[in-house]
C-alpha cells in the first residue's frame, strides 16, 4: 500500500520554525552578479570581489549567509566570468573568504595557495576580446550561528594587470566581443 504524506508547512515541535534536517539543504542564497567592473590586479596578494574593491563600488562576488546550527557545513559554488589584460591569464589563481579567514590549500613555500584556476578560452596574443571562465566549489565548516560575509578572491603571479569581470578587455560593440554574468552560490546543509 502506498502512503502519500500531504502539507503546507512543516515545523520544529515547538512550532517556531523549520525543522533542523541533517543533510538536507536548509538555505541557499545567491548573488547572481550582471554589472561590469575591473578589480586590478596585485600579485601574489589576494583581491577580494566585494563592493568596495571595484571599479564602480556596486559590483561584486560576495554574500551574507547565518547557518541555522554550529554543525551545519556551507557548500559554495561559483562561475565568474572574466578576462585579464595586461598579464598572462593562466597565472590566476581563484579561492574563497570567509570573513577575513581564506578557504582553499595552504600556501606552501613560494606556491601560491587557493581553489582553482582560470578555464582559459583563448591561449595565444588575443588576451583582450575572448573572455575566460573560472568556476569550482568548496565545502565549508564555520561553526558557528553568526552572520557570515563569503566572497569571492583571485590572486596572480603578477601584478599590473586589470581583472574585468562580465564583459571582455577591449568591449567592442560586435558580434565577436561577449559579455556575461557571474554568480556566487552558497548552501547550507544541515551537519
Amino acid at each position: 500500500m502506498t502512503s502519500i504524506l500531504k502539507v503546507d508547512n512543516i515545523q520544529n515541535a515547538s512550532g517556531t520554525g523549520t525543522p533542523y534536517i541533517t543533510g538536507a539543504v536548509l538555505q541557499t542564497v545567491v548573488h547572481q552578479e550582471d554589472g561590469m567592473a575591473t578589480f586590478s590586479m596585485n600579485g601574489a596578494n589576494d583581491i577580494l570581489f566585494l563592493a568596495s574593491n571595484a571599479s564602480d563600488s556596486t559590483t561584486h562576488l560576495s554574500l551574507n549567509i547565518t547557518p541555522k546550527s554550529v554543525n551545519s557545513k556551507i557548500l559554495l559554488s561559483t562561475t565568474i566570468f572574466h578576462e585579464i589584460n595586461g598579464v598572462v591569464n593562466y597565472n590566476s589563481l581563484w579561492g574563497f573568504y570567509r570573513d577575513s579567514t581564506k578557504l582553499g590549500a595552504a600556501a606552501v613555500g613560494s606556491r601560491r595557495g587557493g581553489i582553482a584556476v582560470t578555464s582559459i578560452g583563448y591561449n595565444a596574443a588575443d588576451n583582450a576580446t575572448t573572455p575566460d571562465m573560472a568556476s569550482y566549489q568548496y565545502y565549508d565548516s564555520p561553526n558557528t550561528t553568526s552572520a557570515i560575509t563569503y566572497a569571492v578572491s583571485v590572486n596572480h603571479s603578477n601584478s599590473g594587470g586589470t581583472m574585468y569581470i562580465n564583459r571582455t578587455v577591449h568591449d567592442t560593440d560586435n558580434a565577436s566581443t561577449e559579455r556575461g554574468i557571474s554568480i556566487l552560490i552558497a548552501q547550507e546543509i544541515g551537519g
